[in-house]
């Protein structure tokens, strides 16, 4: 069985099945002229419903296009829609993997490979690029090398015990871009493993992952270090767990391990950013100074285990500190140069609230504006906003006000969230992320819009259909 847990809505849901597609029953007979430049009949937009939901801050008041109810997965440039054999399109209900951020993480699901078609529409327009026929059991959101947005589909075959002998499942896996272009592929055996940047992602003992190139070459191994060390890889949020540390397993050409993964450990934990090709050590918070904030004991060393980075982009890496030992839900964030190691700019330190309904972040995190300009913190008082860059704090609420749970920026920097008083469900609402602004104080949960990038526009999926809206002019 599949390892996934996702959390949905606030259910904590376990797919019990790697569905997949066979790349050899792909067909692209439907994709019209060569290259995937199709558009569609007659080049037309599709024809969907008309929307009748409020207006959403930061998106035009009507959308470019909309089809009826479906689920779709980002490409980017694209969406990837999802064609059952009697031609209706999944939603990515149901009991599916979701990612950290709410987004569609497995789209379609079936007990056996079954028929099905991918479309790959154009974000701006609906028009569809290239629609390729499959036999599948599973369709998922995945990225190609770099964080590139793609699709995987699965196709799962198991071979029968002889009676001696075990029972074995093989997956095929074929990895699309948003053009409807092959990128990879790869059988495994079993169907215990992720797939996340280009790589099957396999548990390798208690300590090790094994990383397999999807288009080539030898794999590597990613092993954490310390006493009784224990590490795995979390797919919702594409994060390696090593106890109390935390930090994106890929991200472009590096690898993060954890030293002294356990907490028989009397040193603390540290993360360690390797060359994903050489295995080279790039980066590692042992060689670093602690952010102002952080308490340290007689001889220096943190108090905390906890650590976590949260991004890596343009030669500096964001990290997460744990405060202290008394201080469990309390982090300092600060920005550091990879090739010098030092510290870019302040920091910023707050107590983050839990949640029960979070189940796959809940400390230590943000949300981020898609440029990484702003982010929003969850912290016990509600929403804090923070400039990646220097630490710097935007803006805070207080006690008194309603505390906000942050979700999503727009592009343009509108902020999501959700309010919840004692007895009565979550309000959603919109503020603008410089000012603290409200400007919806009262929308539909399914209104709260995703963003694709890198057009801005936004999209929502709810009862009624599926809407692409452009950003508000």
């Amino acid at each position: 069985m599949n390892k996934y847990t996702a959390t949905a809505v606030g259910l904590v849901l376990t797919l019990g099945l790697v569905a997949g597609c066979d790349s050899s029953d792909a067909d692209d007979s439907a994709s019209g002229p060569k290259g995937g430049s199709w558009a569609g009949p007659h080049g037309a937009k599709p024809t969907g419903p008309a929307y009748s939901g409020p207006a959403i801050p930061g998106l035009a008041a009507r959308p470019a296009w909309s089809l009826p109810p479906a689920g779709a997965i980002d490409l980017g440039d694209a969406f990837l829609f999802v064609k059952d054999a009697q031609g209706e399109y999944a939603t990515g209900g149901g009991y599916t993997w979701v990612p950290a951020d709410g987004s569609v993480g497995t789209l379609h699901s079936t007990d056996d490979p079954e028929p099905a078609t991918l479309e790959f529409r154009d974000v701006k327009t609906g028009q569809v690029r290239k629609s390729l026929k499959v036999k599948t059991d599973r369709v998922a959101a995945t990225t190609w090398h770099d964080g590139v947005p793609a699709v995987a589909v699965f196709a799962a075959a198991t071979t029968e015990s002889d009676g001696l002998s075990q029972e074995k499942t093989t997956t095929k896996i074929t990895v699309y871009g948003s053009d409807g272009t092959e990128l990879g592929k790869s059988s495994v055996e079993g169907d215990e493993f992720d797939v996340r940047e280009g790589y099957v992602i396999e548990q390798d003992g208690d300590a090790s992952l094994k990383l397999t190139p999807m288009d080539g070459g030898a794999a590597r191994k990613v092993t954490c270090t310390g006493q009784l060390a224990r590490c795995s890889f979390d797919a919702r949020t594409n994060e390696i767990d090593g106890g109390q540390a935390h930090a994106p397993l890929i991200t472009g050409k590096y690898a993060f391990h954890v030293e002294n993964a356990s907490t028989y450990e009397d040193e603390p934990e540290q993360l360690v950013m390797t060359d994903l090709a050489t295995g080279e050590k790039a980066w590692s918070t042992a060689d670093v100074t602690p952010p102002a904030g952080v308490e340290l004991d007689e001889d220096g060393k943190r108090t905390s285990g906890a650590l976590r980075v949260l991004d890596v982009r343009d030669g500096r890496v964001l990290t997460a500190w744990g405060a202290g030992a008394f201080s469990p839900d309390t982090w300092v964030t600060a920005t550091y140069d990879i090739a010098s190691g030092k510290q870019v700019g302040g920091s910023s330190k707050y107590s983050y609230q839990d949640s029960p309904d979070d189940t796959i972040n809940t400390e230590g995190s943000s949300v981020f504006t898609p440029d990484h300009t702003l982010a929003a913190a969850h912290t016990k008082q509600g929403t804090a906003v923070w400039q990646p860059a220097d630490g710097k704090e935007v803006w805070a609420q207080k006690e008194g006000e309603k505390a906000m749970q942050p979700l999503r920026f727009s592009p343009n920097g509108i902020l999501y969230g959700a309010t919840k008083d004692e007895f009565s469900p979550s309000v959603f609402l919109a503020v603008d992320g410089r000012t603290k602004k409200v400007l919806a104080k009262s929308l539909p949960e399914e209104d709260v819009p995703f963003f694709s990038q890198p057009s801005g526009y936004g999209y929502i999926s709810t009862q009624k259909g599926f809407f692409v809206f452009p950003a508000q002019g």
